[in-house]
C-alpha cells in the first residue's frame, strides 16, 4: 500500500515518515479495527482521487480508516446508503429475512411505501432523501421506531428413534404399503 502511495503522492511522501516503525504501527491499528483488503483498496483509491485535499496522504491509520468508514461517524446511514437498503429490501418478495441496518431506514421505507420503492429509479432519490431526514430528524428527537421480527420459519430435521411409537407407525404403515403393491 505504502509503495503504491510513493507513486501517486510522490513528492509529498517524505521517507523518513514511512519507515518500518510507522509501517508496523499502521499495521497493528488496522488489524485491530479489523480493516479487510477490500477498504484497504477502497481507502486508497478514494486518496488518490482526493490528492487536492489537504492533508493528503493521511500521517495516520485512523486518518486513512476514516476515508471508508465515514459512515461510522454518525450513528446513521447516508441517505444514499438507505436509499439503496430500502430499495433492495422493499423489492424482496415473499417471507425472507430483511436487513434494514436502522430502524430509520425501515420507518422512511414504510412512509414512502414499499411498492414505490421496490420500483424506484436513482430520480426518486431526492423524495426519499426529503422524507427520510424528516425521519432521522424525529428518531434524534427522541421518536423511537422498531423494525419488526420476521416470521420466517426455522428447518428442523428430526430423527425418528428406534423403537420409538413413531418408528412403529411408520414400520406399519410401510408393511401395509408393501402388502398392497404386491
Amino acid at each position: 500500500m505504502f509503495a503504491k502511495w510513493k507513486i501517486y503522492f510522490k513528492s509529498k511522501m517524505k521517507d523518513e515518515e514511512w519507515g518500518l516503525t510507522n509501517i508496523l504501527l499502521w499495521t497493528a491499528v488496522l488489524n485491530e479495527f479489523d480493516v479487510t483488503e477490500q477498504e484497504l483498496i477502497e481507502g486508497t483509491t478514494k486518496a488518490c482521487f482526493a490528492r487536492e485535499l489537504n492533508g493528503w496522504p493521511p500521517t495516520t491509520a485512523t486518518d486513512f480508516i476514516n476515508i471508508f468508514r465515514v459512515e461510522a461517524a454518525s450513528e446513521y446511514p447516508t441517505a444514499q446508503a438507505a436509499f439503496t437498503t430500502a430499495c433492495q429490501n422493499c423489492g424482496m418478495r415473499g417471507d425472507v429475512k430483511r436487513n434494514w441496518k436502522h430502524e430509520v431506514i425501515y420507518e422512511t421505507a414504510n412512509r414512502i411505501g414499499w411498492g414505490s420503492l421496490a420500483s424506484a429509479t436513482d430520480r426518486y432519490f431526492k423524495t426519499f432523501q426529503g422524507v427520510y431526514d424528516e425521519v432521522v430528524r424525529e428518531h434524534k428527537n427522541g421518536t423511537r421506531f422498531e423494525v419488526p421480527q420476521e416470521r420466517q420459519l426455522a428447518y428442523e430435521r428430526t430423527v425418528v428413534k428406534a423403537g420409538s411409537d413413531a418408528d412403529k407407525q411408520i414400520t406399519a404403515k410401510l408393511a401395509e404399503l408393501r402388502r398392497l403393491s404386491a
